[in-house]
């Protein structure tokens, strides 16, 4: 028995002595307790998982560790046990079996290494059993060799360990009979180390003195072999970009004879095919022998292909314990995840940070961070290896497929850091391909991912301000990433939000909303900011905290009223953490705004209750005091009469405050005033106090006379949408036609910013203008459009006021089928999500106040 066989043994009597049928690092420390106490002799937990394959083997076992073992299990040193297995040896054991032996104890070691090497629990990963029937091909047919080649991270190892299982080891195994030598770095590592070439290894190893001996052996004598003659060399990339052992390996190839029992397979990566392609096209055998595949792509040199949804969603539901479905996961990150190697960081960054879901977009971006602070950041040469990667993205152009750079053009950078270039490749960050489309063949160079590629763009731009961000830091953004390439400027404009809260630099995300970025960017950075901001909030140690959220962040919740279930929950969870009371106060206030529009009396109800204990510092706040208008609402809300006198009075008197003061400039705008304005116009309206609502409306427009400019902010929006729905009621159907119009015109032009709640609220006065003017046919279409959008957006009480309409308009048209058919969905809305119908639900004239009373009062 050779070294390998023996300690193949050696591990099997350790595992029984230990009473455990299969192991785990988890045993180790275990077994090294249960060593010290039987002979006192200290083998440590780190040596124990190199025996047993759990961590990488850079030299030969000390006697003194083998003798230790031999101990435990009962033998006086590591030469007994030797002797010992030895004599159990059969001497009649044939040479095939011989060979098996020898070869499964290889291969048992590279299979546990390949295992315990992958960066998820391995019987989590992907089993791409779609590729079997075409490896089943090749082996039962008359091909020498094939590759299974890749990039790096596409699985292309974990790939070769299933099928080594699943065709030659598993318990049902279609071809136990067959021989597999699986070789890999740690095989060829124990090889150089020891001085040998491949043919000296071989010789010792398998009593032949080359491979090309062996097969001429069984040719002439092919009763002697018992089946195939499997060997699969993996992960040798490092060694084969040497020139010696490349040749060692080429040696390899040449020297196998044309048979139809030994087959090779060679798991590459594609740089490295690239460069053994050549040799292969130089031979007419080796040509012929070669297996393609039928997923071999040969524009990409590969055929691994990425993985589908199915096999994504399949190991991240063993990954996450429980069934994750497509809803489950941001589609992105879901698009991220089919290249295998991203499950694996997202599996190391979930052991160390559980706080992210997989629906979060932030986590994209976090993969990203973990995984460079760890390979670049954090690793030898770091100083060297941010300059090349630096470098590189300057230099780096968008090509036919990907984004990529001439070696030659950056070839004097390489020259300056060849090492940190050589692990930058070696560790998958850079990929070095060749462009064979050209008229000279050209080595080009690219990122493992874009959005690697984007981050140093996005460093590049940090260092150009020096770090600090600012109106230009973000102009620059605008101006250099044209809106062509609107996801590309999506993701530095995200890179910018988690950048700027990092630093707690809240103020200078306004000026994402101030700048004529699109709508979409606008609404799409608005959520990015609501998720950055809950993390950092969930980090220890973090500079956004709870103590030091301040005025810059409340603004921006103010400034872009999303009513999205994540601003909802960001609201929620920001006022619960937070610990100034002002900032909570503020919080509070949008809370109750939030749930008078989702008609939520249980919502409104607790938070109005947290905000009376602060009453005289609410009258300190805010022009008015909010608690008396919720307290109008919800009396409302629980069909309490109001004493609106009162309340009344105090908003005439804030009116005329208003007007009386002198004329500022739309930055001056607080948001205290934008929160109490906004629901005083809401009272008034609700109060049927249309002629107030417009001197108030006037009001603010003295004061701020620019207002209606204002394009960073959904105030301007919503106020011109209640001047318009307030000359309706006040039968100025012109000025309100005008409105609608100029609305419609800057809406179609992304003038403006405005949100899914601002389009909703502009629906429903389009529906309620052209009910008021009896055009109920077109009212009943904006009803029905917007009925589409509040419906996706959970805006229930835009939802009440638009039914409201649809049935007012469709009573006017004599259809009254239709119209029994829309209260019954009504009244099916308020049983399914137990709510009341609100007064200030209803924005139909005085005609319809009789057929609002009975709906309001039916009970079902």
């Amino acid at each position: 028995m050779n070294a390998n066989e023996l300690l193949i043994e050696l591990r099997k009597f350790v595992l029984i002595k230990s009473g455990l049928r299969n192991i785990d690092p988890g045993h180790c420390k275990i077994i090294s307790e249960y060593v010290f106490q039987e002979t006192k002799n200290y083998v440590s937990e780190t040596t124990v998982k190199r025996f047993f394959g759990f961590a990488n083997t850079l030299h030969k076992f000390s006697l003194f560790t083998l003798n230790s073992l031999s101990q435990y299990i009962g033998y006086t040193d590591w030469d007994s046990f030797c002797k010992d297995r030895e004599n159990h040896t059969s001497s009649a054991q044939s040479i095939w079996q011989d060979l098996r032996m020898k070869t499964h104890a290889i291969t048992e070691v590279s299979l546990i290494a390949k295992k315990n090497n992958s960066g998820i629990p391995f019987n989590s990963t992907a089993n791409r059993n779609f590729f079997y029937p075409d490896f089943d091909y090749f082996l039962k047919n008359n091909y020498q060799f094939t590759t299974i080649s890749a990039q790096p991270g596409h699985g292309k190892s974990i790939l070769l360990a299933h099928m080594v299982e699943y065709f030659f080891y598993s318990e049902y195994a279609p071809y136990k009979n067959d021989i597999v030598l699986l070789i890999n770095s740690t095989s060829i590592n124990t090889i150089i180390q020891n001085g040998l070439t491949l043919k000296d290894w071989f010789a010792k190893e398998f009593k032949f003195g080359s491979l090309s001996e062996m097969i001429s052996y069984f040719k002439k004598q092919p009763d002697k072999r018992e089946g195939r003659f499997i060997i699969i060399v993996d992960g040798i990339d490092e060694y084969l970009s040497k020139p010696n052992y490349f040749k060692t390996f080429t040696d390899l190839l040449y020297s196998v004879e044309e048979n139809n029992f030994v087959k090779i397979v060679l798991g590459l990566r594609t740089n490295s095919w690239t460069n053994l392609q050549p040799v292969i096209s130089n031979s007419a055998f080796l040509t012929k022998a070669w297996y393609t595949s039928v997923f071999y792509d040969s524009d990409l040199l590969s055929n691994v292909p990425l993985l589908n949804n199915e096999e994504v969603l399949s190991t991240l539901s063993l990954i996450e314990g429980k069934t994750i479905e497509q809803s489950d996961i941001n589609p992105d990150l879901l698009n991220q995840f089919k290249t295998p190697f991203w499950l694996q960081v997202y599996y190391k960054l979930k052991y160390e940070n559980n706080f992210l879901e997989l629906i979060n977009p932030l986590l994209r971006y976090e993969l990203i961070n973990y995984f460079l602070e760890k390979r670049v950041f954090l690793a030898k040469k770091s100083t060297e290896k941010i300059f090349l990667l630096k470098k590189i993205s300057e230099s780096i152009s968008e090509g036919a497929k990907s984004l990529r750079v001439a070696k030659e053009k950056i070839l004097s950078y390489i020259n300056c850091y060849p090492d940190a270039y050589e692990e930058l490749i070696h560790s998958g960050i850079l990929i070095e391909e060749k462009r064979l489309t050209t008229s000279i063949p050209t080595e080009v160079v690219r990122f493992l991912n874009n959005d690697i590629y984007t981050y140093f763009i996005f460093i590049q731009i940090t260092e150009k301000f020096d770090y600090k961000p600012s109106r230009e830091f973000f102009a620059h953004i605008l101006s250099n990433f044209p809106q062509e390439k609107v996801n590309f400027r999506e993701h530095i404009l995200n890179w910018a939000i988690r950048f700027c809260i990092n630093r707690n630099e809240i103020a200078e995300l306004k000026n994402i909303f101030k700048l004529p970025f699109t709508n979409l960017e606008k609404n799409n950075s608005f959520d990015f900011i609501c998720y950055v901001s809950r993390y950092e909030l969930s980090k220890p140690n973090a500079n956004f905290n709870k103590q030091n959220i301040g005025k810059d962040f409340i603004d921006i919740m103010a400034m872009g009223r999303t009513m999205s279930k994540l601003y909802k929950e960001t609201i929620k969870h920001i006022s619960d953490n937070v610990l100034n009371e002002d900032i909570q106060a503020m919080l509070h206030v949008i809370e109750c705004n939030i749930a008078l529009i989702d008609v939520d009396k249980v919502g409104l109800t607790s938070t109005m209750h947290l905000l009376k204990r602060n009453y005289k510092r609410l009258n300190e706040l805010f022009p008015i005091n909010p608690y008396d208008l919720l307290l109008y609402f919800y009396n409302n809300l629980i069909n309490k009469p109001n004493e609106g006198r009162s309340l009344e009075e105090k908003i005439v008197k804030l009116c005329h405050q208003i007007d009386r003061s002198p004329s500022l400039k739309n930055e001056e705008l607080t948001t205290e005033e934008m929160l109490c304005y906004r629901m005083a116009l809401i009272t008034l309206f609700a109060q049927r106090n249309y002629a107030e609502c417009h001197r108030f409306i006037m009001a603010i427009l003295n004061k701020f006379p620019n207002i209606f400019f204002i394009r960073y902010s959904v105030f301007s929006p919503f106020l011109l949408i209640h001047l318009g729905q307030t000359y309706l009621k006040l039968n100025y159907f012109k000025k309100a036609q005008r409105i609608m119009q100029f609305l419609e015109k800057i809406i179609d032009r992304e003038y403006i910013y405005y949100t899914n709640f601002i389009l909703a609220s502009f629906i429903v006065f389009k529906a309620n203008f052209h009910n008021a003017t009896h055009h109920y046919e077109q009212a009943i279409v904006n009803a029905d459009q917007g009925l589409e959008i509040t419906g996706k957006h959970d805006f229930k009480m835009f939802e009440i006021a638009l039914m409201l309409i649809r049935i007012d308009s469709l009573k006017h048209t004599d259809s009254s089928e239709q119209v029994s058919s829309v209260i019954k969905d009504l009244l099916n809305f308020l049983n399914i999500h137990k709510i009341s119908m609100p007064e200030y639900s209803n924005l139909n004239g005085g005609e319809f106040e009789n057929t609002f009373k009975i709906l309001k009062s039916f009970k079902r």
